[in-house]
């Protein structure tokens, strides 16, 4: 069975039953693998409760690997979970890199579904055939660097290899709605509050270890592949920015086209920029390299702040989108800083999209006299003031005073702090923007406004293709010229960067940085030399196009409609100056073309005759009765 594990691990945590089924290779051939499965199984467990509230121990959570997961193949180690958000109230989901999935399928399981709610704190023991439910109340409160490092000792020897350990921190302990899932201190499944899910579950962790290995179908004609690959990423610019500076590199880039947001989106240039860009990280924090399971572009980065208030030992160094929401979002240029949100979030297990976007949002609503020094504990939030935004960011991961406020994410904090509040906001179904500005780029607000999760990058390859980090010569959507700031044809081309991306991404499931050189024939390759089976372009693109109807239906099926795919104010207003000085996105148009194109009704719901085309049935009588 190639690529496959071969099973399932169904864990009912109310029960104590732990369930191992074979892998329907049906479902396989017809959903590949990662979100595929995770949504298709999600939805069969809850179409007969499909108000299922994001908290309540009914809700399944779904872990899933793909069947690239495991090889030793450059951008080939990640993997997904699912479930329904607490931060948004829809779909919500998380795509992971690190060791974890390739482990899990080591243990011989492609993915994990987990119901119910542990009677006291718990976490999953699995070491190849055992699998066991087992006491956590040792570990419960610890961060998640301290849950990696003590799990990790006293499992020592229990196991036949060292494992991985996935584990939330005190944020999901506590419930907070954007609370993350860390692996090996670094690796985050970290938005739309998946850690939330596992707290109120009362997991803690799961351990992993397996003494297996994933199996292609076809080795040789792999092996070959690889070979050919090497060129491919010897002469990728892209592979060697990645290499050198990490995701952080493409601030030198962004800050030229204008796709890097600074003071809450309010201006594009900045003359700080250059004290956090990748110059500044590798002078000043950077103490090596890491990276993912059998990858070697290795862009994750490690940092040390070794004196001062920002002291931290070396650990993982913050990313493009943590640099940007703690320092130009904030108008903060002290790097120290940076690293040092970036370490207090993840030892917490926030996500730092969501903790510095909502931190920034507090500070202009300081600096607006909506807040003061009496709501905040005395804390200074003002712009700029690197003490006052990790002070906050501790305060946020303790629930502390104010910071409990900001725990619960800048959208409901607007909410209560109330006023003109909400004209601060850059969420979409309740989720902070990431860190591209759509006035850059048309396209991105159109993926923004229509991603089944909220506002998202990674939702769909809208990013990559009209970013240029990918080129897809055999799909003419995905290869197509496009004029800048422009929404002419952004709905053809979301539309193309879902469903190839859903393949690509979500199912397969590729890494779309250490993937990125990979044109369509050499991914669709991949898998079938991994599997066996024989995908053409056009079928996987098919299989795309069905799972992002499944995402986008569990939204609406959880409420989700049009009036959720609009921008807010703020990520719609027009600079006056600036490299993307008088572009403003076309939303109306674009959302316009793009309803059409998928066949949505005016409330945003794919009409029921579409779903039934894609074989969804189940899901069309949900949305429309009959």
């Amino acid at each position: 069975m190639g690529g496959y594990a071969g099973q399932l691990l169904y864990i009912d945590l109310t029960s104590g039953s732990v369930e191992k089924k074979p892998l329907d290779m049906q479902l396989a051939r017809d959903f590949i693998g990662g979100l595929g499965f995770g949504t298709r199984i999600y939805l069969d467990m809850i179409k007969d409760n499909p108000e299922v509230a994001a908290l309540a121990p009914e809700n399944p959570f779904v872990i899933m690997t793909g069947p690239v997961t495991g090889l030793k193949m450059d951008g080939a180690a990640r993997w997904t979970v699912g479930t329904r958000s607490p931060q948004t109230g829809f779909w919500g989901d998380a795509n992971v890199g690190g060791f974890f999935g390739a482990h899990l399928k080591f243990a011989g399981y492609d993915g994990i579904v987990l119901t119910g709610k542990a009677q006291a704190p718990s976490y999953i023991y699995i070491d190849d055939d055992t699998v066991e439910i087992r006491d956590a109340d040792a570990y419960w409160g610890m961060d998640t660097y301290a849950t990696d490092e003590r799990m990790k000792t006293d499992l020592k020897g229990q196991s036949k290899r060292s494992g991985q350990v996935l584990a939330i921190g005190p944020a999901g302990e506590n419930l907070i709605p954007f609370a993350s899932i860390i692996n090996n201190k670094r690796h985050a499944a970290g938005r739309t509050g998946m850690g939330a899910v596992w707290g109120s579950k009362n997991l803690k962790a799961i351990y992993v270890s397996g003494s297996g290995k994933v199996v292609p179908a076809q080795p040789d004609e792999l092996k070959a592949l690889k070979e050919e690959l090497k060129e491919v990423y010897e002469e990728s610019i892209f592979i060697e920015a990645l290499k050198a500076s990490g995701t952080p590199a493409h601030i030198d880039v962004g800050i030229i086209s204008g796709d890097v947001p600074i003071k809450n989106w309010l201006i594009s240039d900045w003359e700080g920029m250059d004290d956090i860009g990748p110059g500044a990280i590798d002078e000043k924090i950077n103490v090596g390299h890491k990276t993912c399971y059998g990858c070697t572009v290795a862009c994750k980065k490690e940092a040390q702040v070794k004196e001062g208030p920002y002291k931290m030992e070396k650990g993982p160094s913050p990313e493009y989108e943590t640099v940007v929401s703690f320092g130009s979002l904030c108008l903060n240029n002290n790097i120290e800083s940076v690293a040092k949100g970036n370490e207090i979030c993840n030892r917490f297990g926030m996500d730092t999209i969501t903790c510095g976007a909502t931190i920034a949002f507090a500070i202009e609503c300081f600096e607006n006299g909506l807040i003061t020094e009496a709501d905040t504990d005395g804390v200074k939030l003002n712009w700029g003031n690197a003490e006052a935004i990790v002070a906050m960011t501790e305060k946020i991961g303790r629930r502390d005073g104010f910071g409990a406020v900001l725990a619960e994410g800048s959208a409901r904090a607007a909410a209560k702090i109330g006023k003109n509040a909400a004209d601060f906001l850059t969420t979409v179904k309740g989720l902070e923007a990431p860190m591209h500005d759509p006035r850059s780029a048309h396209g991105y607000a159109l993926a923004y406004g229509v991603s089944p999760r909220g506002a998202c990058h990674e939702a769909s390859l809208n990013f990559n293709v009209e970013g240029g980090a990918m080129f897809i010569p055999e799909i003419e959507a995905l290869s197509m010229e496009l004029e800048e700031h422009s929404s002419d044809k952004r709905a053809e081309l979301n539309v193309a960067c879902q469903d190839y991306g859903m393949f690509f991404s979500s199912c397969a499931v590729f890494c779309n940085l250490g993937s990125a050189p990979l044109n369509a024939t050499q991914a669709v390759a991949m898998v079938n030399y991994a599997t066996g089976f024989d995908y053409t372009i056009d079928e996987v693109v098919e299989i795309g196009k069905r799972v992002w109807y499944l995402k986008r239906g569990l939204s609406n099926l959880f409420g989700a409609r049009a009036g959720d795919d609009r921008l807010p104010k703020r990520l719609m207003t027009m600079m006056e100056e600036g490299p993307t000085e008088g572009s403003m996105p076309d939303m109306d148009r674009m959302l316009s073309e793009f309803y059409a194109l998928r066949g949505f009704d005016e409330n945003g719901v794919p009409k029921k005759e579409v779903l039934e085309q894609l074989k969804l049935d189940d899901l069309a009588k949900l949305l429309h009765g009959g």
